[in-house]
């Protein structure tokens, strides 16, 4: 016992030693260039050091790591660590980052209470009352956080202008309910009249009022609006007018506008209730409110059973509202949902590109999500699917034949190069420039938002080309670009971007396939880092599928657990991560062990108080 205890001591003072000659060599070799007021490349070396474990930063420490292996940092004309201290730090990092111990962490992170974003919030009141209703076109667009998603929790606030937009959008919204045209709806919001001018509510105002705060209603929230009922009854005479009072109050209630959760327990960690799983599994798979089945679970408490629970998101997945997958998660992941508002030629000089066709483009990659998804698909298929989904207007923009009708349909594909993630032209208009392609975006846009590798920001000034090689119209992109590589300073990142936006190239600033540019047969040959060589859109699947199929699937993971959470991911998020992963591979990565392992994870079925504050100084 004594000798287990000297030997953790030990390596414990020599992991201290370790990490204190670590920030004694970055402040003597790194801080001069990288603090506070002077942050070359975005890094702040203080602030870094701060924030431990290091791993919290895992991103930036990679670059660091880069940057120090490749004797790039510090730079030449400053004083150089010796390759002992280089060796000391790449050894630091690589225990500090590479090597953590996640085992001990049982974290599932902090998330405040938000309110519905747009997209949540139309999807709600149209369920809510069985309409289709889409107030949020008058609202303030929702800003993504970090996580690249609207319904982060950092950046869902209620501010002034909003919340004014919601008191206009009750207003509307009760006077669309209760109008001629939705009179059906009267018997269901029906409230009896009797006992001598007494006013008694029937059952199904607390039917409402639990779906409206997808929640059970205590006694005095019922009275409350009980009364309200009421009083504006008495008060106008108008059976109508209470029915609009009561409607609009409920509508801007904080119940109703905002995604909280019970903070009430005795641990800092606690599992959520069945009524907050309800409403994260209709969120997550719906963007919108519970139904009737998961209430009723909820109320019975069987949601939490495994077996149940697992078959709810089966029927969840197959269900018309799943398709927000599609279009929410997948339009704002990969960023198509822009095409068309953002991103679009201008319909005067480009006739040819209407919004029908935009809309048409935006549909066929969340079909391929949304159909993956059901079918439980391999995440493999995502990159590598032999087929697509077009109607007569996009077929004709693809130059397949024999498609006929405004209705999206899948169809079996001939070419190699159309199929999959990277084959879709909504994906090849947001990563272009009006009129041209960018294989520099096109690359970056690969690594960053598809393989979650994101190369280090380019230095400040940086251009694609030299005005120089720019102005060479007897360059071919590819050739460009190979002298753009030239320069040391670029090769670093270049080499890791540019072949996969060259081998993009056969595929226009608007997703048309083509095999020449400008008079010029287009070069897509290319070739990885690691020696690997493939040539066009097919060879770069198939590259992408040999070497980064790891990165590909955990970049899915992550991105799918950070929407189904509602925030940005950290480090202590890593467990549920690898679990997932684990457990894909195991099932030949279908989707379907994606979103269950998401759904029982610990982040999804627990939940953190928020951090106590200090005591008050006496």
């Amino acid at each position: 016992m004594i000798a287990v205890v000297v030997i953790t001591a030990f390596f414990s003072l020599a992991s201290t030693l370790q990490a204190q000659q670590f920030n004694r060599l970055l402040q003597q070799h790194c801080a001069e260039c990288h603090n506070a007021e002077e942050s070359h490349g975005q890094i702040d070396i203080n602030t870094l050091l701060e924030q431990t474990p290091l791993v919290r930063n895992t991103a930036t420490w990679r670059i660091v790591m880069d940057r120090i292996r490749g004797g790039e940092m510090p730079p030449e004309d400053a004083p150089q660590p010796s390759n002992q201290d280089r060796q000391a730090m790449l050894r630091h990092l690589t225990e500090a980052i590479d090597n953590f111990d996640y085992s001990a962490i049982e974290n599932p992170g902090y998330e405040p209470a938000k309110r519905l974003s747009n997209i949540e919030y139309d999807n709600t009141v149209s369920y809510l009352f069985k309409l289709k209703l889409t107030p949020s076109k008058k609202f303030p667009v929702d800003l993504s956080g970090k996580s690249g998603f609207d319904n982060s929790a950092n950046t869902l606030f209620l501010q002034p202008q909003i919340f004014e937009r919601f008191v206009h959008a009750a207003d509307e919204i009760s006077n669309e309910v209760l109008s001629e045209k939705n009179a059906g709806l009267h018997d269901q919001l029906h409230i009896n009249l009797r006992d001598g001018g007494r006013v008694t509510p029937a059952p199904f105002l607390n039917f409402f009022l639990s779906r409206a705060f997808r929640r059970p209603v205590t006694n005095s929230e019922q009275q409350r609006y009980r009364d309200l009922f009421i009083d504006t009854y008495l008060e106008t005479n108008d059976r109508k007018l209470a029915y609009k009072k009561l409607i609009d109050t409920i509508l801007i209630s904080p119940q109703f506008l905002f995604r909280s959760e019970a903070l009430t327990s005795d641990t800092d960690v606690y599992q959520i209730s069945q009524y907050e799983l309800a409403s994260r599994l209709s969120y997550f798979l719906w963007s919108s409110m519970p139904d009737d089945e998961l209430f009723d679970l909820a109320k019975q408490e069987k949601l939490t059973d495994r077996g149940i629970l697992d078959a709810q998101i089966q029927r969840m997945l197959h269900s018309p509202r799943a398709d927000s997958l599609g279009t929410v998660f997948g339009g704002q992941w990969l960023g198509f949902q822009h095409l068309g508002t953002r991103i679009r030629m201008d319909p005067i000089d480009n006739p040819w590109c209407t919004d029908t066709l935009m809309s048409a483009m935006r549909t066929e990659t969340s079909m391929l999500l949304n159909h993956t998804l059901r079918s439980n698909a391999s995440a493999t298929e995502l990159l590598l699917a032999d087929y697509t989904f077009v109607n007569e207007e996009l077929a004709r923009h693809y130059r397949i034949p024999n498609v006929a009708g405004d209705e999206m349909r899948k169809i079996d594909l001939v070419s190699p190069h159309r199929g999959g993630l990277l084959g879709q032209g909504s994906l090849h208009a947001i990563t272009s420039f009006p009129g041209r392609t960018s294989p520099i975006v096109r690359g970056n846009w690969i690594l960053t938002t598809v393989l979650g590798t994101p190369p280090p920001p380019p230095p400040p000034g940086a251009a694609e080309f030299e005005p120089s090689v720019e102005r060479r119209r007897d360059l071919t992109t590819a050739e460009k670009m190979a002298l753009h590589r030239e320069d040391a300073r670029c090769a670093s990142c270049h080499d890791q971007i540019d072949p996969l936006g060259i081998a993009m190239e056969n595929f226009d600033f608007f997703g048309r396939y083509q095999t020449r540019s400008r008079g010029k047969t287009i070069d897509a040959r290319a070739q990885l880092p690691d020696g690997t060589r493939f040539e066009g859109p097919s060879g770069l699947k198939l590259a992408i599928v040999e070497r980064y199929h790891q990165e590909f699937v955990t970049q899915l993971t992550r991105k799918l657990l950070s929407y189904a959470l509602g925030r940005q991911l950290d480090y202590y998020d890593e467990p549920a991560i690898r679990t997932i992963y684990s457990d894909m591979k195991s099932d030949s990565f279908k989707l379907h062990t994606l979103v269950h392992g998401i759904v029982h994870s610990y982040p999804f079925l627990n939940k953190q108080l928020p951090p106590r504050k200090p005591d008050a100084i006496q």
